[in-house]
């Protein structure tokens, strides 16, 4: 018998039955839709779960710090300091995309009319790119840039015009433009303002002229409230600005403390990016062997699935248990159908029909079943995915705030490869549940099978 001729056979015995082949492709289709839609609700909470840390900085940056400086590992090990050689040692870690020592200095700057206190983060101007830090407008720090610098989106509020009252605030408008200003910082923190009791320190600082060469867009992450500048020239900067307080000393009117910078144990502070998520507990595990510290929201992720890992194993056990019972439903209706058919399998025997024949007409319509049912359940599965997002039915807390706003997340996700699992899987999976009755169906005794009525 040819293989055309099986499926048409098949379809038309399973069509005798409208009402019970009708059922079987329903609980098929509730089988194939329960699946979805639990492992739709288990990746939607990944999903959350990621837009979630990712406000709280980028999940592939890792923050290394050198807390016990001098110190010693747990082991006994000495501490070595986090200096360049480091750096070069953590570039060489596998799934580690590039590092970059950071430097964070305070300052005054001018801007026009207006002054403001700003934090400068120093960081190679070659890892800009690497660190994923989104610009609004302008461009990134390029090698050969010197008193360059990337502005935050949110520092233009902290800048004000000092000739208003001191009592009073006037701060920088919303349209004002770096980017077309003359600029320029100091480190005397009474820059550009001049009041009667004003401490004026012994030396002065000399003011000086930086650029504006983009704007970072938002990150979530502290670029937006600072300066991002080449390492080097803030390098240089907190040795002017350590060189000036010594001048002044006792006289007032000094630099605020560097909060993060170098000595000579090394950097305080170092970002590691690496290449591949999978990769970044491995590279802190590393890091952290050498004795360092380290910082990366994907601590906070695994925290957060290890806590739902329970809820999403009983979602997909509800989701196989029910097509499970799908399954069992399937092989109730090829029996039954062998039952009816009895007399008619004994006459296709006894015509020359092969026990291969029986078999594969008996498999394609436990196929057609679990077709059907899957093309079936995953349309359902769409359709209840978009009810649940559209009530906002969902399992934990799908709402996280940006600056934009709140910003609602989705109950349920069904990706196109879990459509595409589930539509091979539906009819697989009726296939393996129609083996045992097709199987009776080649065992039946002729004789036996003629004489039933």
């Amino acid at each position: 018998m040819r293989l055309v001729d099986s499926l048409s056979l098949s379809i038309k015995n399973l069509w005798r039955r409208k009402l019970r082949t009708i059922l079987t492709v329903l609980g098929v289709a509730i089988g194939c839709c329960a699946i979805v839609i639990m492992l739709s609700l288990g990746i939607a909470m990944e999903r959350n779960f990621m837009a979630q840390v990712s406000q709280m900085g980028n999940i592939m940056q890792i923050q290394v710090y050198n807390y016990n400086q001098g110190g010693v590992t747990p082991d006994g090990k000495e501490i070595p300091p986090l200096d360049d050689n480091m750096i070069a040692r953590f570039e060489k870690m596998k799934g580690v995309q590039g590092a970059t020592p950071v430097m964070n200095i305070y300052v005054k700057m001018m801007a026009g009319k207006y002054v403001g206190y700003v934090s400068i983060l120093g960081i190679r101007a070659d890892m800009f790119s690497l660190l994923d830090i989104p610009l609004e407008e302008g461009r990134p720090l390029e090698d050969g840039d010197t008193n360059h610098m990337v502005i935050g989106q949110y520092v233009p509020q902290n800048f004000y015009n000092p000739k208003v009252s001191r009592y009073s605030w006037e701060p920088m408008p919303e349209d004002f433009n770096f980017m077309d200003e003359k600029l320029t910082i100091s480190w005397d923190m009474n820059y550009g303002e001049s009041y009667p009791g004003m401490t004026q320190p012994k030396v002065k600082a000399k003011p000086v002229k930086v650029q504006v060469v983009g704007k970072v867009g938002q990150s979530g992450s502290e670029y937006d409230w600072s300066i991002i500048m080449p390492f080097d020239t803030v390098k240089k900067y907190q040795k002017e600005i350590d060189k000036w307080n010594r001048q002044n000393s006792g006289s007032g009117g000094g630099m605020y403390p560097v909060s993060s910078g170098s000595t000579d144990q090394g950097y305080q502070q170092v970002i590691v990016k690496a290449d591949d998520i999978n990769e970044v507990v491995n590279i802190m595990d590393q890091i952290s062997e050498l004795g360092y510290g380290c910082y990366s929201p994907i601590q906070i992720l695994e925290d957060m699935q290890q806590q739902s890992a329970g809820l999403r194993q009983i979602l997909l056990g509800i989701g196989i248990m029910s097509f499970i019972i799908a399954a069992i439903g399937i092989a109730n209706t090829m029996f039954m159908s062998i039952y009816e058919r009895t007399r008619e399998i004994g006459i296709i025997k006894v015509i020359g029909a092969k026990l291969k024949d029986i078999k594969r007409i008996f498999l394609m319509e436990a196929w057609w079943i679990g077709l059907f049912g899957g093309l079936l359940g995953i349309g359902l599965s769409y359709l209840l995915s978009f009810l649940l997002n559209k009530f906002n039915v969902n399992l934990g807390s799908s709402t996280i705030w940006t600056p934009e706003g709140e910003m609602t997340l989705d109950s349920s996700y069904i990706p196109i490869w879990l459509s595409a699992v589930a539509l091979a899987f539906a009819p697989v999976a009726s296939l393996l549940a129609g083996i045992f009755p097709s199987r009776r169906a080649m065992k039946l005794n002729v004789m036996a099978a003629l004489r039933q009525d």
